[in-house]
């Protein structure tokens, strides 16, 4: 495990790099079957995509490459974003960007291991996130880890021609506690 801040069972979190963005990060972010899931839509070129990796490490937000522990590869980003001290909060964020390890659960795991990052090194006390409503994918991984779901924001986002609700998802400390406190690996 390269500069491993912290792993689970098939995965760990290393800081991002620059130099990620040359290693899949700019392919991921590009290739449209991934990005009609964020919250960007446009095409992105590699200036942008550098200056928003220099604005995330001056800002109130934490960004991870995800990689494989067997092998070392680099196969996605989660993000803390928004981190509000005082209230101790913040949004959450995930990229699985190589197909390879997509639909197997990496996922899932890629979201608890950043749940006890948040909750258990960061001491915060609640994590939450908006999914669009058609990313049954992503609203499946959220259950499956325990999320809350919180409400739907109606016809929130425009998405593939049309409106679509949010699914807003969340998980305080508490909550992360009872369900996955025997989990814990690092």
């Amino acid at each position: 495990m390269i500069r491993a801040v912290i792993a689970s069972k098939r995965l760990y979190f290393r800081p991002l790099e620059e130099s990620d963005i040359d290693i899949g990060w700019h392919d991921w972010i590009n290739d449209f079957r991934i990005s009609r899931q964020l919250d960007g839509v446009f095409p992105v070129n590699r200036k942008d995509l550098a200056d928003y990796w220099s604005s995330i490490r001056d800002s109130n937000a934490i960004m991870f490459a995800v990689c494989d522990i067997e092998n070392d590869s680099y196969f996605g980003n989660v993000r803390l974003g928004e981190i509000d001290w005082q209230n101790r909060k913040c949004t959450y964020g995930r990229m699985i960007g190589d197909e390879n390890y997509r639909g197997k659960g990496y996922g899932t795991e890629a979201l608890i291991l950043l749940l006890q990052y948040a909750f258990l090194t960061l001491g915060l006390n609640r994590v939450y996130t908006g999914v669009a409503s058609t990313n049954l994918i992503s609203i499946s991984s959220n259950e499956k880890a325990g999320m809350l779901i919180e409400g739907t924001e109606k016809q929130a986002i425009w998405k593939d021609g049309e409106f679509v609700d949010v699914v807003q998802f969340a998980m305080t400390r508490s909550e992360f506690d009872r369900l996955h406190q025997g989990e814990l690996l690092s």
